[in-house]
This record gives C-alpha cells, sequence and structure tokens, in this order.
C-alpha cells in the first residue's frame, strides 16, 4: 500500500487560473524527458491539484486555500526501499522548475 509523504511546501506566487493550468501541462510534456521513469499527468476533477503518476511512485501537486504549493509524494514499497532524498531533490527540483517559470 502506497504511503504519503510531503516533500515540498510553499507560499504561492500568484493564484492557479485556466491558463496557468494549461501552461503546466505545456511545460510537463515539453520537459517530460527529464523524469527518468515513465509518467503521465492527471488534473483531478474537482480540486485545484494534479499528479504526477509512475507505477512505482505519484507526485501529488496541491494549490492550496491559503495559496500555498504542496507537493506530496505517494510512494509504493519498493518506491520507499529504492527512492533517494537525491531522487526526491531532484523531483521536487523539477516541479519547483515548473513553478518559478511559470510565475507560481
Amino acid at each position: 500500500m502506497p504511503r504519503k509523504e510531503k516533500v515540498f511546501e510553499r507560499r504561492l506566487r500568484r493564484p492557479l487560473d485556466e491558463e496557468t493550468r494549461r501552461a503546466i501541462e505545456s511545460e510537463y510534456h515539453r520537459r517530460r524527458h527529464e523524469i527518468p521513469i515513465p509518467t503521465e499527468l492527471r488534473w483531478h476533477d474537482t480540486h485545484p491539484q494534479f499528479t504526477i503518476k509512475s507505477t512505482l511512485l505519484s507526485f501529488i501537486v496541491q494549490f492550496t486555500a491559503d495559496e500555498r504549493l504542496v507537493v506530496d509524494a505517494e510512494l509504493s514499497l519498493a518506491a520507499r526501499l529504492l527512492a533517494s532524498d537525491a531522487n526526491r531533490k531532484q523531483a521536487v527540483a523539477f516541479i519547483e522548475s515548473i513553478a518559478v517559470d511559470l510565475g507560481l
């Protein structure tokens, strides 16, 4: 069963809007080659959040009502055994760089 852990949190510079949502999708597709495993981007149907999903782990990126960007990692047992701090930092750096590039 996957375990969830918070790996990053910071204040947003501006709220998420529909244009930014499309820009996030575009950036993800443009930079997907930087992620060393196959992933897909999924937006939540009702909440301002998306998931970068793979078979072993997922990163849930939430835009909260109090204007925060929160990134949680959901790791399978195998991923917990294999994931290093360096891997986590690399994933957070990828998400953070997209947020910075889009002024979030």
